[in-house]
């Protein structure tokens, strides 16, 4: 080129580079269990699934339950878009339907997607008792071996207990046995009655599975002894002319009491009401014994039935049976299943030097309760046959609200043994200066009590 020649550059324009694409996100387009309804035993299900732009995939469980969810856990090739797999599930061990969340998750190098779906299992069902009984149910004073037989659905395990408490033995295997046969069969050797009273011995066939149990009661009968160190002693029907009667209040008693003494037996039937209300923590009860009428003596020994309303009871009020030696708190009769409408006989009888025996027998059912001997040094000065709001005490004692009753409590088959009585007291209960709880005038087949409620004046209102 000759010198001084002029040189141009032109520039053509910049080189150009192409942006590389983003990656798409990874998508779960659809994700289900089939079946996705399973029976409370459990299933193995199968997992599809559909996906896009996702090069691997793979199943979480998200929900928590105490039952097993198996299946792989390693992650796989999803770039066809398609997933499959198998997942098994349960059983439901619980009384209640289970819900399994699951997600299938769907991801390439730049994101993951969760797309969830679910499966339900159906409660487990609850084991049950169709039926239980002993033969022969009714058995000789000196007791024999029954065998029992019982049929139940829905249970792995069944096992004998015995409900009731008595001074004779009763022996048979507490081993649980497998049952899901839905057939169950065991002997249980019983006696000898040792009391001049009928015994019923109260058992339950219990059947159960993973989810629940279920108990069934029968019952057992055993004629009285013929001999007995602690026979009843004989007791003179109470009578409505025996003694003077005087009239009186108390803020937590109404009924009749015996003055006197000091008498060694006192006896009662009464029948428990059929419906009971009022407001939480009310309560009646109705009960047969011996003093408690005393301010300067706390001696008392009873046993009864108490009911108190209870909205969770399907009956709403609950029916408890008791017996009593105060100062000890009393002692519930678990054994006993008393129930609404009942006819209840209580007697007390001394046995010995400061040693009494208690018995409450439901006549309607014929189940029976005997105490061993009790220690109890009252005087025995007054036999009672009462309606009473029990006392509550917390920081000091006072009586509670009577709950409603009806019908009327009525007393029957009255009598005391020992000393003759010197006066009868008619009891009137009285809360809030208002009367009640009344007991009808006494006659030779008993009294009744009424609940009168709260709109009746008391005597002293006229």
């Amino acid at each position: 080129m000759p010198a001084g020649a002029l040189v141009t550059l032109l520039t053509i324009g910049a080189l150009a580079v192409p942006a590389r694409a983003a990656t798409p996100p990874a998508l779960v387009l659809a994700a289900e269990a089939t079946p996705a309804a399973l029976p409370a035993s459990g299933a193995t299900v199968t997992v599809t699934g559909r996906v896009a732009n996702a090069t691997r995939c793979w199943l979480e469980v998200l929900s928590r339950q105490s039952f097993p969810v198996v299946f792989s856990r390693d992650p796989r090739s999803c770039t066809s878009g398609h997933f499959q797999a198998r997942v098994t599930i349960g059983p439901n061990p619980t009384p209640v339907p289970r819900t399994v969340a699951l997600a299938l998750v769907a991801s390439n190098a730049a994101s993951g997607y969760q797309g969830r779906f679910y499966v339900r299992l159906q409660a487990s069902p609850p084991a049950l008792v169709l039926a239980a009984e002993a033969t022969p149910a009714a058995l000789p004073a000196s007791g024999a071996t029954v065998t029992v037989t019982g049929r139940v659905a829905n249970a792995t395990r069944c096992w004998l207990e015995v409900l009731s408490r008595q001074s004779f033995p009763v022996v048979f295997s507490r081993d649980p046995r497998s049952c899901t046969s839905g057939h169950f069969q065991a002997r249980v050797t019983i006696g000898p009655n040792p009391t001049p009273l009928p015994r019923t011995v109260a058992l339950a066939l219990v059947a159960s599975n993973a989810a629940s149990g279920y108990q069934g009661r029968f019952y057992v009968r055993l004629q009285p002894g013929a001999t007995s160190a602690s026979p009843v002693p004989p007791a003179t029907p109470l009578a409505p002319s025996a003694a003077q009667l005087v009239e009186e209040d108390s803020s937590n008693w109404s009924g009749y009491v015996a003055v006197g003494g000091p008498f060694s037996a006192v006896r009662g039937t009464f029948r428990v009401p059929t419906s009971v209300g009022g407001p939480y923590g009310s309560q009646v009860s109705e009960w047969v014994g011996l003093d408690g009428t005393g301010s300067g003596d706390p001696s008392l020994i009873q046993a009864g039935v108490s009911e108190a309303p209870e909205q969770a009871n399907p009956y709403r009020f609950s029916v408890r049976p008791w017996w009593e030696v105060l100062p000890s708190a009393e002692t519930p009769i678990n054994g006993l299943d008393v129930r609404a409408g009942d006819q209840v006989s209580v007697t007390i009888w001394q046995v010995g030097p400061q040693a009494w025996e208690v018995n409450l027998t439901d006549t309607t059912t014929g189940q029976s309760f005997t105490s061993p001997p009790e220690h109890y040094s009252g005087p025995g000065l007054s036999a009672d046959w009462i309606v009473e709001a029990a006392t509550q005490c917390s920081y000091e004692c006072q009586p509670s609200m009577l709950a409603s009753f009806s019908p009327a409590v009525s007393f029957s088959a009255l009598g005391m043994a020992g000393a003759p009585q010197t006066s009868l007291d008619e009891v009137a209960m009285v809360q809030g200066f208002r009367q009640v709880s009344t007991p009808s005038e006494l006659a030779p087949g008993g009294f009744s009590v009424s609940y009168t409620g709260w709109g009746r004046a008391t005597r002293a209102e006229g």
